[in-house]
């Protein structure tokens, strides 16, 4: 008898967003199909998501490495779940994942750029959302003491 393989789920690597949008259904009658598969799509990982405190959006900030990944959820909602879904654009272009080291009191004491945002990824990490590449140099150069970093900090090839 031999023993069975045991495989590891190190999950799939989470790489850097550059496109940023909601996701939206036009449709109120439509809204639980919609969101069924939203949530299912997001656990397939097909785009993260993001999460805004205090945010007017009824649904997760969603991240791409690029625009197909949208057109493919846009796609994949209408038929495999039947409902319609319509992108929002959101203004940001860069993300940057925290340091687990930073207290959450030292986020709230930084200074952010105009237009940059606080968030969780979906696994509870702190990113920083902002409006460009300029925006983020500043916050690096004006934070010292909160190190940022362009994968997630929990993958072994982190750190930029």
């Amino acid at each position: 008898m031999t023993e069975p393989v045991v495989i590891d789920d190190l999950g799939l690597p989470r790489f850097t967003p550059e496109c940023f949008a909601w996701l939206q259904s036009p449709s109120t009658a439509q809204f639980k199909r919609f969101r069924e598969g939203l949530e299912q799509l997001l656990q397939e990982r097909v785009v993260q998501a993001i999460h805004i405190p205090d945010s007017a959006q009824r649904v997760p900030l969603l991240a791409a490495v690029g625009p197909l990944q949208f057109e493919v959820v846009q796609y994949r909602m209408q038929t495999e779940y039947g409902a319609d879904a319509r992108l929002e654009s959101a203004p940001w272009q860069v993300m940057r994942w925290v340091s687990p080291e930073v207290t959450q009191e030292q986020l709230e004491a930084a200074v952010l750029p105009t237009g940059a945002r606080l968030a969780r990824d979906a696994f509870g990490q702190n990113v920083i959302l902002f409006a460009d590449a300029w925006s983020c140099q500043y916050f690096s150069q004006k934070n010292l003491q909160i190190q940022v970093a362009e994968l997630p900090y929990d993958q072994t090839f982190a750190a930029a």
